[in-house]
């Protein structure tokens, strides 16, 4: 099935959460990451917590992306709390999510690992939906999506080992002189 990123999902389709099944390659990564962003826009998730080495390959500045954020974040109560042991990708590659990140500085929280120069930050998706999405291969980009009650935990449990160990990292606007 194809899915148009720019629409939202098919009714009778399920949301990563309860799928519960494996993904492998960039195509597949990027389009389960806009479906877990429809699902919770739609299921009102109010926080979102977002991690990885560079999020170089997520479709952060794709216009459609930038759209369904915008509208998850006008809901009101939200947040969103990223970290990253490097943001230099975010900055370049996606100028748009830059720009937006700025205008909603409020919510958004950017957070390097205390460990990011030793190692990369997993790449793993949580939100307050129980929504999971997680990288084990990120050469091949293999991972699951939607995992059972256990793994879910687990995840979101190594979410916030890292955030403890996080300070922030990418500023929303920079002063010079």
């Amino acid at each position: 099935m194809t899915i148009d990123r720019d629409t939202d999902r098919a009714p009778d389709e399920p949301p990563p959460s309860a799928v519960g099944a494996p993904f492998e390659g960039a195509p597949e990564f990027g389009r389960l990451l806009y479906q877990a962003l429809r699902h919770a826009e739609s299921a009102g998730a109010r926080r979102l917590c977002w991690s990885d080495g560079d999020f170089a390959a997520w479709p952060l500045g794709e216009p459609g992306w930038i759209s369904m954020l915008t509208r998850w974040a006008r809901a009101g109560n939200r947040e969103l709390v990223m970290i990253a042991s490097d943001y230099r990708a975010v900055q370049r590659l996606h100028p748009r999510f830059a720009t937006w990140r700025r205008d909603w500085s409020h919510l958004v929280q950017c957070l390097v690992p205390d460990e990011a120069r030793t190692e990369p930050a997993p790449t793993l998706w949580v939100d307050s939906t129980d929504q999971v999405l997680r990288v084990f291969d990120r050469e091949h980009f293999r991972g699951r999506a939607g995992f059972d009650r256990v793994d879910r935990q687990r995840a979101r449990e190594d979410f916030d080992a890292i955030l403890q160990r996080a300070t922030p990292g990418f500023a929303a606007a920079t002063l010079g002189l």
